[in-house]
């Protein structure tokens, strides 16, 4: 565990699983499985040495669009205007 303390709020830190999301233009790509000390307060996310390097590696190869094409298709995006009828 990194820390047992929240710096945030003080609230307990607990050792989950999580995913995490990774925007690309205007697909979202979901990132299972990472492990994060995880806030039971505010849920804040303290991560292991390597963690958030390994993310943005994953990042930086998954914005090569073709890359996308490899990954297991999930669901869909949308967009509406707070403004819109609906």
């Amino acid at each position: 565990m990194i820390v047992s303390k929240c710096t945030i709020c003080g609230g307990k830190v607990e050792e989950r699983v999580v995913s995490e999301e990774i925007r690309v233009e205007n697909d979202f790509v979901v990132i299972e499985n990472v492990r994060a000390g995880v806030c039971v307060e505010c849920g804040e996310r303290y991560y292991p040495p390597g963690v958030v390097d390994r993310l943005r590696n994953i990042e930086r190869n998954i914005m090569n669009r073709k890359k996308l094409k490899k990954l297991d298709v999930i669901g869909s995006t949308y967009k509406l205007r707070y403004d819109a009828t609906f």
